[in-house]
């Protein structure tokens, strides 16, 4: 059994997504795969314990049979926030440690540790720490944001050393996929670092579902309700002529539109193009013929209190960063994980050159 644990130095680098395009992969190649997330922090209260609601899913994913508290050993809940800052013991360590070390038949156990190579640090449990203790290997998944990108896979691969695999790069946008693929990964090989595979910005991954807008606008759903498990890819802001709105819409698939209540030009104009859902904000309920129209064409209306500043603003932090717990997410990481990585490479790597 050999732990590979995938690391970064910034949060929502897509690590969760690897590992599920990776296991995903793997198995239909007959390895035994495991997983396990060291730090939790969706807590999610399970058969009396509490784990992590983003591991449970990816548990029932990958078919495991290991009990949830194996795939999630620690959380990182107010409760033990409480407990580490009064001194009082966790046992976070040898949690997470039992959780790896009892999946000795498994080839590979996908280890996912905090967002950061220090995150855990108090507790014992930061990844090069985990990583010297259980004679793993690290896999750095980074995303593309300029110099800092090679300084966050250099400055890790040199803290690892023997340690250190590899690398993948993660959510290029287009237009720096070439300059990355010809200018930045030949720099990184010679300075010896292998980088598996280099991943475009997906759109899909990085989408959130209609209940998630729904919870976080704290809002009331008019209708369709029923379509709230969709994703939204993409959201724009209905404040202009409805001309331009029209334009507007037409360029964006797949899109939440935000606007006010009494916009009702928008609205009409919004569901006649690719649009999810409508959020509606004012407080107020919309007209009827918005109502109906939405109903023809299946698309869930939101009516929030907030203003459209707090909506966009709430939005904004969201989108990118939502976690994988829906099926469509992870068979898409399984489709691109499969074109884009270099798994042959990753698997002689791993098991024959080291």
């Amino acid at each position: 059994m050999i732990p590979v644990f995938l690391i970064s130095n910034k949060p929502f680098t897509g690590r969760n997504f690897l590992t599920l395009g990776l296991a995903l992969n793997l198995k239909d190649k007959g390895f035994k795969i495991g997983y396990v997330k060291t730090i939790g922090k969706l807590p999610l209260k399970k058969e009396d314990k509490i784990i992590d609601e983003e591991a449970l899913f990816i548990k029932y994913l990958l078919e495991l049979k290991e009990p949830a508290d194996i795939v999630s050993p620690f959380v990182f809940s107010y409760e033990a926030q409480y407990k580490l800052f009064k001194g009082e013991p966790l046992d976070a360590e040898q949690k997470i440690i039992n959780a790896i070390s009892c999946q000795k038949d498994k080839d590979i156990v996908f280890v996912i540790t905090g967002d950061t190579i220090f995150e855990g640090y108090s507790l014992g449990i930061n990844a090069i720490h985990l990583i010297e203790k259980l004679n793993g290997k690290g896999l750095i998944v980074q995303t593309w944001n300029g110099e800092t990108s090679i300084d966050d896979i250099l400055g890790i691969k040199d803290l690892l050393g023997e340690k250190f695999l590899g690398a993948v790069i993660n959510k290029v946008p287009s237009e720096y996929y070439i300059f990355v693929k010809e200018t930045i990964i030949p720099y990184l090989k010679d300075k010896g670092i292998k980088i598996f595979g280099i991943f475009k910005r997906e759109k899909l991954l990085e989408a959130v579902t209609i209940r998630t807008l729904l919870e976080i606008v704290n809002g009331k759903i008019i209708c369709e309700e029923e379509k709230l498990d969709e994703l939204v890819e993409n959201y724009l802001v209905g404040a202009m002529d409805p001309e331009s709105a029209f334009r507007y819409f037409l360029r964006v698939p797949n899109k939440a539109v935000i606007t006010g209540v009494s916009r009702t030009d928008i609205q009409i104009l919004a569901l006649e193009t690719s649009t999810k859902c409508l959020i509606l904000t004012g407080g107020l309920l919309p007209s009827e013929t918005v109502i109906n129209r939405a109903k023809t064409q299946g698309v869930p209306i939101i009516a929030t209190t907030l203003d459209t500043f707090t909506v966009v603003d709430k939005i904004e932090k969201l989108m990118g960063k939502a976690m994988i717990k829906e099926k469509a997410k992870a068979l898409k990481s399984k489709e691109i994980v499969a074109k884009e990585f270099d798994l042959d490479g990753f698997l002689n790597f791993l098991f024959i050159d080291k």
